[in-house]
Formats: C-alpha cells, sequence, structure tokens
C-alpha cells in the first residue's frame, strides 16, 4: 500500500524545492557552464534521496520489480564539485567525459540487473550486490569525492591568488562561495562515511536506521540550490580573458627589475593610469607596451608589491590629498569614485590596509 507519511513527506519537500532551484540553475544566462554544472549535482544528490522517499512511501514493498532502480549516481559527486569550481572561475578542462567513466559503471551496476525478474536479482543481491559491489562503489565515492574535492581547493586558492594579484577590486569578487560549498559538501561526506561504518559493523541496520543521513542530504540538496542561485549571476573575472601571451618590446629594459618597475610606475603616475575603474594587470601592461610576466616581476621583484597594492596604494593616497583639502567637499564615496575605485567595499578594504584607519576618520583628523 502507497502511502506518504512523516518520513517520506519529509524527504519528499526538501529533495522537491531542490529540483526546483536546480531546474532554475539550469535556465540561468550567466555562468551558464557552472550553473549547470552545480544543477547537475542537485540532480545526483535527489537521485541518491529518492530511493528512500519512495521506499518509506512503501513502493518497493508493493512493486518489489523497483529493487535496483538506477537511481545512484554518487560517483559523479566528485566531478560535478569541481567542474562547478573550474567552470566558475574560467579553468574548464577539456575533455570532461573521462571524468564521468566510473558513474556509468555504477549506473550499470544497477541498469544491467533492473530488467532481470525478481528472483535472480534477490539472488544477485545476496552473493555480489550487497557483499561486494555496493561496498566498493561505497568507498569508490568517498574516495571520488576526496580527490575532486581537494583539486577543487586548489582551484579556489589558485584563482583567489590570482584574483588579488590582477584586479583591483578584488574583495567585490572574492569567491568564497566556493570555499562554503566544498565545507559543506566535505562535512555531509563525513557524516555519509560515518553512516557507511555503521552499517559495516552492524549490518542488521536498515534504511530507517539511514533516515536522518538523508535528511541532511535534502538539507544539502536546499543550500545548493538556494546558496548557488544566489550566486548565480555573480561575475567572477576569467583568468581567460586577462591572458597576454605578447612578448615585451625589444627595447625594454632587461632583467633590471626594479628599474623596470620605477620605469612602470613613473608612466602609471604620469598618465593616471591608476584612475581607471576598469584597470587589471593584463590592461596595464598593454598600455604600458609589456606583458604579464615582465609586469609581474616589475613590480613583485623590483617594487615589492602586486599589481593589486602598487594601484590601490595610489589611489588611497589620492584621497587622503583630497580628504586633507579642507576646500574639496565632495563625499568620501564620490572621491572613492573619482580614484578609480569600483565599489564602497575594496575601497574601504584598501583604505583601511594603507591608511590605518577608515575614511571617516581620516577626514576628522583634516
Amino acid at each position: 500500500m502507497i502511502k506518504f507519511g512523516v518520513l517520506s513527506i519529509t524527504l519528499l519537500v526538501g529533495t522537491a524545492q531542490g529540483l526546483v532551484l536546480a531546474l532554475m540553475l539550469w535556465r540561468s544566462a550567466a555562468n551558464r557552464a557552472a550553473n549547470r554544472w552545480l544543477a547537475l549535482l542537485i540532480l545526483a544528490v535527489a537521485a541518491l534521496i529518492t530511493p528512500y522517499i519512495i521506499g518509506f512511501a512503501g513502493f518497493y514493498d508493493t512493486w518489489p520489480w523497483l529493487s535496483f532502480l538506477p537511481l545512484n549516481y554518487s560517483l559523479a559527486f566528485g566531478p560535478l564539485l569541481w567542474l562547478y569550481a573550474t567552470s566558475l572561475t574560467g579553468q574548464t578542462p577539456a575533455p570532461v567525459w573521462p571524468h564521468f567513466l566510473p558513474v556509468v559503471c555504477e549506473f550499470l551496476a544497477d541498469a544491467l540487473v533492473f530488467p532481470l525478474p525478481l528472483e535472480t536479482k534477490n539472488w544477485w543481491d545476496t552473493v555480489a550486490m550487497a557483499p561486494i559491489i555496493a561496498p566498493v562503489l561505497r568507498v569508490a565515492s568517498f574516495i571520488s569525492l576526496a580527490v575532486y574535492g581537494r583539486l577543487a581547493w586548489a582551484v579556489w586558492a589558485q584563482y583567489r591568488r590570482w584574483l588579488r594579484e590582477n584586479v583591483t577590486d578584488a574583495v567585490d569578487h572574492d569567491p568564497d562561495w566556493i570555499r562554503n560549498f566544498l565545507g559543506a559538501l566535505g562535512l555531509v561526506a563525513l557524516v555519509w562515511l560515518g553512516f557507511f561504518i555503521a552499517n559495516l559493523r552492524d549490518p542488521a541496520r536498515n534504511y530507517f536506521d539511514q533516515f536522518w543521513l538523508y535528511v541532511i542530504f535534502s538539507g544539502l540538496v536546499i543550500y545548493l540550490g538556494v546558496e548557488g542561485w544566489r550566486h548565480a549571476a555573480m561575475r567572477y573575472p576569467q583568468p581567460a580573458d586577462v591572458v597576454e601571451d605578447a612578448l615585451p618590446p625589444a627595447q625594454l629594459p632587461g632583467r633590471d627589475w626594479a628599474a623596470l618597475g620605477a620605469k612602470f610606475e613613473a608612466e602609471i603616475e604620469a598618465r593616471r593610469l591608476w584612475q581607471d575603474p576598469d584597470l587589471t594587470a593584463t590592461s596595464l601592461a598593454r598600455a604600458l607596451g609589456t606583458n604579464g610576466n615582465y609586469l609581474a616581476r616589475a613590480f613583485n621583484e623590483g617594487l615589492g608589491l602586486n599589481f593589486n597594492a602598487l594601484i590601490n596604494r595610489r589611489r588611497v593616497r589620492q584621497v587622503q590629498a583630497w580628504l586633507a583639502d579642507p576646500a574639496d567637499n565632495r563625499a568620501i564615496l564620490t572621491m572613492a569614485m573619482d580614484a578609480g575605485f569600483r565599489s564602497k567595499a575594496s575601497f574601504n578594504r584598501a583604505f583601511a590596509e594603507f591608511a590605518g584607519m577608515t575614511p571617516t576618520e581620516a577626514r576628522l583628523k583634516s
């Protein structure tokens, strides 16, 4: 008899909300590739929960032939979370299909057995699936999550470093959502591992004992959907957009990075290039007739500052000069925008870093 009770409805409500959000992510115009990877991840987690939704509602008791319904895609979790992180930061590898070969095997482990007679399926479950195949696939899922999670974390860390060295408003594009996303998946994976170990130690545990695990999975679906949608249209500067491969002109100084850095800084000052709110390391290199590598070494090795620090420090000094002028009664935020800052957040952080106080405190001291 089919009956949706508290257990099945609890899982169904959370999963359904996640599916609606996954559909919204799939149709999102911004960050299309990344949002679709996230939508597929939500769908894969929802598929993992589905056997418990229908199981608690009595589907398997009423229709036993539903056993081995191929809804387990846990080996896709790792590749999907990694592809989401890489796509969001403009680093998607190609091709991607080899990363999904394991989940194809996982799918076939159920799909090939699903159409067989019930007696055959029960025999196969007793001699192979439950004692050998299912535990091996689950362990493989944990390994996959660990490996791809580590790769995705490295992508986040590398992108964060790149962001802080190549754009002046890094705070406006801080990819903390990626870190939080990976952290949430990591915590759920640890809980999942705990339940798996408990099941190995006590084979008498049944699917009712798994209820709270799948409540957590249902919460994960909602979290990924809501937070993913909140960040769906966020603009993340792409390293691919700012790679500069051209060699520097032959007339540039050789490898005296201090002299080259001083030359670049003088030209930046003379042309007031720091005042351009759209300035990036690449656009600056192009304006100076050099490339990104020369520019980075001239700043980092020659001046002891990266691009972000050099430009924002100069902007802060300009705002300080304006604040010190009693005749200048412009609003502080107007001064920040005139100096080249794009947002209040990036201005406040840079001002605190280079002036050692807030802009309001600096105005009061003038």
